[in-house]
């Protein structure tokens, strides 16, 4: 098979391994790893992780095809979903899979593995990108996994919350909370929703007990103590009038 076609092939692929090539040139493995070998030397593909390479060099695009199920989110999704202007310099990846290797170089940055529990597996959607599917959260979820997962700082999360509140799908973000179930989380949503004149204490309210935390889990428990979501604010949000 000629390089071009062969290229062309493989970008039907967004990861592949030896098995894959072996298929498609009809050649035993010793001389699917001389090609590799000459591609990764040429430039044409290259290696993402033992017997995984790829064409591409979007990490999104690459990072979203290395185990399978999984979807990206955290601070790439938001990145994604123009909620923040910052650059990732790491692609997280939920998945459902134990990996041995939590944590792969890719380009100039790296592919994070975050292992989440199938209950927990939701929130994410189909996207298109350089006729490849991927899977990126939900612009909701990818702010309750930054929290959940402690990714992002929450004064961060706080920020966009601020800053995009009209572009965020309130209803489904409070859903999200309430089904992932986890108490923490929701109080620090909550309050920090409530700040921003936005009212969930209805919603939320059972998870408002079980004593203080700390409103950014980063930052050291100094501040104002609401008594009703339990939360020590260290951010230094204020009351919304």
């Amino acid at each position: 098979m000629k390089k071009i076609a062969l290229l062309r092939e493989l970008a039907r692929y967004p990861v592949f391994g030896n098995r894959k090539l072996e298929e498609i040139i009809g050649k035993p493995r010793a001389y699917t790893k001389l090609v590799i070998y000459r591609m990764k030397r040429e430039g044409l593909i290259k290696e993402v992780e033992r017997d995984r390479y790829t064409v591409y060099d979007d990490p999104l695009i690459v990072a979203s095809h290395v185990v399978w199920p999984s979807y990206i989110s955290c601070w790439a999704a938001l990145r994604h979903h123009n909620l923040t202007e910052q650059l990732p310099t790491a692609v997280h990846v939920v998945t459902t899979r134990s990996r041995k290797r939590r944590e792969i170089s890719f380009g100039q940055g790296r592919i994070v593995f975050i292992r989440t529990t199938p209950p927990r597996f939701f929130g994410f959607m189909k996207n298109r990108l350089d006729s490849v599917d991927v899977f990126i959260a939900e612009p909701e979820k990818a702010l309750i996994d930054s929290a959940l997962f402690r990714v992002v700082s929450f004064s961060e999360i706080t920020d966009i919350l601020q800053k995009s509140v009209d572009s965020i799908d309130v209803e489904r973000l409070v859903n999200h909370i309430i089904r992932i179930g986890d108490r923490a989380c929701a109080k620090r949503f909550g309050y920090s929703l409530e700040r921003i004149g936005i009212k969930t204490w209805d919603r939320l309210r059972g998870f408002a007990g079980g004593g203080y935390i700390r409103l950014d889990y980063f930052r050291p428990p100094a501040g104002r103590r609401d008594e009703r979501w339990m939360v020590i604010d260290n951010v230094g949000s204020g009351r919304a009038e």
